[in-house]
């Protein structure tokens, strides 16, 4: 899972070396500049600012599950795939989903489907705290089917 930061109201990809924390973002920002590479290559598309645990108002590794009707799921992947092909597989332990929902039997106790994004209901959004804000709550997005491209679009 890739780790995140909300810092002035908006989320960034992170990245934690040396006690620093870098976030990433692919626009020009107020006080960010472009990456430049161990190799000394400059990524005009990249921006990357240095910031301080104290400028930072929530550190999160962010998870997804499927709501395929009316019930969350687990997914394999979400992200580019996604976007790509417009499918996600479903994975479930639960014998019923193999009987009534169709899913396939891969191993004991393991069952997968694979449906369009545009056959679930939702797809769920879950910010999981961690690091110094291990004991904040988690917060969770509800993201309708008809969004779930777009939404994907921005984390990709």
């Amino acid at each position: 899972m890739r780790k995140y930061a909300k810092h002035n109201n908006k989320i960034y990809s992170l990245n934690i070396r040396n006690d620093k924390y870098r976030l990433k973002s692919k626009e020009q920002e107020n006080g960010f500049k472009e990456l430049i590479d161990l190799g000394g290559n400059v990524h005009h598309d990249i921006f990357i600012k240095e910031v301080t645990l104290d400028e930072i108002d929530f550190l999160f590794e962010l998870r997804h599950r499927i709501i395929f009707k009316g019930k969350e799921y687990e997914a394999f992947s979400i992200g580019e795939l996604v976007i790509d092909d417009g499918k996600i597989t479903l994975f479930s332990s639960d014998y019923k989903d193999y009987e009534s929902n169709g899913f396939e039997k891969k191993e004991q106790f393991v069952f997968t489907k694979e449906v369009s994004i545009y056959e679930i209901d939702a797809l769920v959004e879950i910010m999981e705290p961690i690091l110094e804000f291990f004991n904040f709550p988690e917060e969770r997005k509800v993201i309708p089917s008809n969004q779930v491209k777009e939404y994907l679009g921005n984390f990709s």
